[in-house]
């Protein structure tokens, strides 16, 4: 075993080891996915998914969020139509919520839950690309459309939708800033 990988437990407590430089190459290796396949995403598939992205951090443990994933390919179009950012059709959307419920005596809750939201949605790509999927946050569509096709009460917030599938092509890492140019130590000078 080399020095980069080291062996834990694995916390499903089967008594395998889990390399951690697996984690590694699926954050490297993942990059936004908008061309898909018509094969479904199984479900035991999409189960492991969700859990990922439920293990997510969230400030004060408050998990201030909701999520909606839309399968019936009729829903997935009308949703669709609404989110110019979604290029391809996927086999399912995943639509990203904070919930105000969660927080509501909390007026900086606002900015931190949608961070918190969009890490849980980075653990269920992360989690998708591992096994074998693609897919790409989407910011862009329109909120009030979104609500109302997935009968969204009020006091939840779509933040992204997330179209995951099969991938049609093989991705290709995005271009990366090399690290001297973001990262420093200590001090930025």
């Amino acid at each position: 075993m080399s020095t980069g990988q080291r062996q834990h437990a694995d916390p499903r407590g089967n008594g395998s080891p889990r390399r951690v430089s697996d984690v590694f190459e699926v954050m490297r290796t993942r990059s936004a996915m908008r061309s898909y396949t018509e094969e479904p995403v199984a479900d035991a598939v999409l189960e492991r998914m969700l859990d990922a992205l439920l293990a997510a951090p969230s400030a004060s443990n408050k998990q201030a969020w909701a999520f909606v994933v839309v399968r019936d390919p009729a829903r997935v179009r009308r949703v669709r139509a609404f989110c110019p950012g979604i290029i391809g059709v996927p086999a399912l959307i995943l639509v990203a919520c904070f919930d105000r419920t969660q927080a509501p005596d909390d007026p900086g809750m606002l900015r931190v839950g949608r961070l918190c939201v969009a890490m849980a949605v980075q653990n269920f790509l992360l989690a998708g690309h591992a096994l074998g999927l693609g897919g790409c946050p989407v910011s862009s569509f329109l909120v009030e459309p979104v609500r109302s096709l997935l009968d969204l009460p009020r006091h939840l917030d779509p933040v992204l939708v997330v179209p995951v599938g099969h991938p049609a092509r093989q991705a290709e890492p995005s271009q990366r800033r090399a690290k001297a140019e973001v990262i420093r130590y200590e001090t930025w000078k």
